[in-house]
């Protein structure tokens, strides 16, 4: 379990909140006459949609700690308006990758010199780590996966910071109710995990193991002694290219979409093991026909409790019984003691009729915004360890849907037998 109180010198704090402090002043100098250019070409949606623009542009001056919160909380539809996730959601994809000075520094300082040669040029860069192509000294063509310098302790002093307004905030009566402290307390520990590439080691195994049963699908295996606390040596799979799947037939698209449910539903619902990042960036298509699941720095272990709610959530889907799954969120929920039940399980039964069961194709983003739209309405939030894991589904349902458009997110929940009465 990873530390989701950083301790951090007030010196560090100070400096770092001063900095922050400037970056948000300049952001709302920019805000105005961005705002108003929106209302003047677009009406409140230009105003909506220029400054949910902003604000993604402020979290990418204000750093990787704010990148990384705006990609998990951009999952978190039942929190905030769904346009503004959308936007968020591109953080994903947006991340300055380090120059190739940077780069020869940083190899250096992470010690890499168990390898033959390490090209200075990413692969691939994300908010926490760049990751290049190396060799050994036998040839064997690697990936080496290191951290951005001095990550630790901004991200540490980020996350004390935002704990500390989160306190503030709380106190607020319009955020009475919403569950601030075990939303940022998650994510703490979700973006702390993803700094502890030991953890990461351990998930890849874990990760291997879960999906060895799957055909077709590859997780790239650590070199766990070349690998230290800030550089870790994976298995290089080649030709990664987020267009393979257009040079794919129907068929293997459609197969290959089979494959990756089926892999979810092996970790989700028979190891309890969620990979929660399952984006565009972290699966693959190949040319020989497979799928290949990268980057297990944000996993988590399920409760048993939360693997079986969230099991018997999608089974009834598949049998279109929206009152059972009403009354799961209500088991998921934070609070719900105003809640009218009887209200709130009908229209749940209703959003699942409409969108899911016999006859439908579950179309997981639609589905996912008319049921937070009911939570919202009814006031009703899930608890983190509930709602990240069937978020992750949601971003799942996206990235399969480049790989054939037949899918049907219901199948990670189809069984051979029907569910039992409640």
């Amino acid at each position: 379990m990873t530390d989701d109180n950083p301790r951090v010198s007030t010196p560090r704090l100070v400096a770092r909140f001063a900095r922050i402090f400037a970056t948000v002043v300049c952001a709302a100098l920019l805000a105005v006459p961005i705002v108003l250019s929106g209302l003047v070409t677009d009406g409140r949606a230009g105003v909506r949609r220029n400054g949910y623009r902003l604000l993604v542009r402020t979290l990418q001056a204000l750093g990787p700690t704010f990148v990384k919160f705006g990609q998990i909380s951009s999952t978190r539809r039942d929190t905030m308006p769904a346009e503004l996730c959308e936007e968020m959601g591109r953080l994903h994809d947006r991340v300055r990758p380090l120059s190739p000075r940077r780069s020869r520094r940083v190899l250096r300082e992470a010690g890499v010199e168990a390898l033959a040669e390490v090209d200075t040029t990413p692969l691939a860069s994300g908010s926490i780590a760049s990751v290049y192509r190396g060799s050994l000294h036998d040839g064997t063509p690697v990936a080496v996966k290191v951290k951005r310098p001095g990550i630790d302790a901004v991200m540490r002093a980020d996350l004390a910071l935002l704990q500390g307004a989160v306190r503030l905030a709380q106190k607020a009566p319009k955020l009475r109710g919403m569950p601030l402290a075990d939303l940022v307390g998650y994510m703490s520990r979700a973006i702390l995990g993803q700094l502890d590439f030991r953890q990461e080691a351990a998930n890849a195994r874990t990760l291997r193991e879960c999906l060895a049963g799957v055909p077709e699908i590859l997780v790239p295996s650590v070199y766990h002694e070349l690998s230290t606390t800030d550089c870790l040596v994976f298995e290089y799979v080649p030709d990664l290219d987020a267009n393979t799947p257009s040079e794919l037939s129907h068929d293997t698209r459609v197969r290959l979409a089979g494959r990756t449910l089926t892999a979810v539903r092996q970790m989700f619902f028979t190891h309890g093991f969620v990979h929660c990042d399952l984006h565009p960036g972290n699966i693959y298509l190949t040319r020989d026909e497979r799928v290949v699941v990268l980057d297990a720095g944000y996993c988590v272990r399920l409760p048993d409790r939360v693997r079986d709610l969230i099991g018997e959530f999608f089974m009834r889907l598949v049998f279109g019984d929206g009152r059972r799954c009403g009354e799961i969120v209500l088991e998921s929920a934070v609070d719900t003691s105003s809640v009218d039940r009887e209200v709130f399980l009908q229209d749940m039964a209703d959003v699942v009729a409409e969108f899911a069961g016999p006859g439908n194709r579950l179309d997981m983003a639609e589905f996912g915004n008319a049921v937070f739209a009911v939570q919202q309405r009814h006031g009703i939030y899930a608890a983190s360890d509930f709602a990240f894991p069937l978020m992750s589904l949601n971003v799942l349902d996206g990235t399969v849907r480049r790989f054939s458009e037949d899918v049907d997110l219901q199948d990670v929940g189809r069984s051979s037998t029907p569910p039992r009465a409640a």
